[in-house]
């Protein structure tokens, strides 16, 4: 098992850019994203991700699959704001309904959930973790969180290893032959998984703390900030932000 996503980034052309101006570009996308209250200017905020992920040679299969685990959440959470108790003005079903207040916030929410999500995703794919762990020491982030981020990203490679090696011996024993046994192969699978992740992340915890955390990991050489990249990133997410001023004075 492997994180693609984390793949596509050491692989990015983007790769070489300075992490600063990268996050700054994102996050500001994020920002506008999660703090405007029109759609136009969140589906902007998402075409602009998607651009950017294109000029940065994102595979297009890679996003569509980045997007499906969200994309089911994001789902889940507009119907739960536009199915409302009561008859609705364009929906009934029994005691419950979708009336055009409701399916407007719902769509706002899906929109702005899925403009952020975009612009995360684009800095996922461009930016390894290792870089981004790299950024935030610089930027002077609280040890403690740039700890718990780093086991975090080291614990996920350490599980995916563990259901690899546990999957492939079941799967040897015809652990996956028919239904059943896939049912009680997977929950064994899971069990297993879980007590391994508990031992491993003590003794990652104790192996960190014996070394004074990750502040002692060499840093990432900086890269040169990119002016032109950062002049253009920068009045793109501010064009957005005054549509959205604009959009929520109106």
């Amino acid at each position: 098992m492997r994180l693609t996503l984390d793949d596509a980034a050491w692989s990015s052309p983007w790769r070489t850019r300075s992490t600063l101006e990268k996050a700054l570009v994102c996050v500001g996308l994020l920002l506008v994203a999660a703090t405007t209250t029109s759609l136009v200017v969140a589906g902007g905020v998402g075409v602009c991700a998607v651009g950017l992920a294109l000029v940065a040679r994102v595979p297009i299969g890679l996003w569509l699959r980045s997007m499906v685990g969200p994309l089911v959440f994001i789902v889940i959470g507009a119907v739960t704001i536009a199915v409302t108790l009561g008859p609705g003005d364009l929906i009934s079903w029994g005691p419950v309904g979708v009336d055009e207040g409701s399916a407007s916030r719902a769509l706002l929410v899906a929109g702005r959930a899925l403009a952020a999500t975009s612009a995360m995703i684009l800095l996922a794919a461009t930016t390894p973790m290792v870089d981004l762990l790299a950024g935030m020491r610089r930027m002077r982030v609280p040890e403690v969180a740039v700890d718990i981020a780093a086991v975090t990203y080291r614990l996920i490679f350490s599980l995916l290893a563990s259901a690899t090696a546990i999957s492939s011996a079941q799967a040897g024993r015809l652990g996956y032959a028919s239904g059943r046994a896939a049912r009680r192969s997977l929950g064994q699978l899971c069990a297993a998984v879980l007590v391994t992740a508990w031992d491993r992340a003590r003794r990652l915890e104790e192996g960190l703390a014996g070394r004074g955390g990750v502040g002692t990991v060499p840093l990432v050489p900086a890269r040169a900030v990119s002016t032109p990249f950062v002049v253009v990133g920068a009045v793109m997410v501010l064009s957005l932000a005054a549509l959205s001023l604009r959009a929520g004075l109106s």
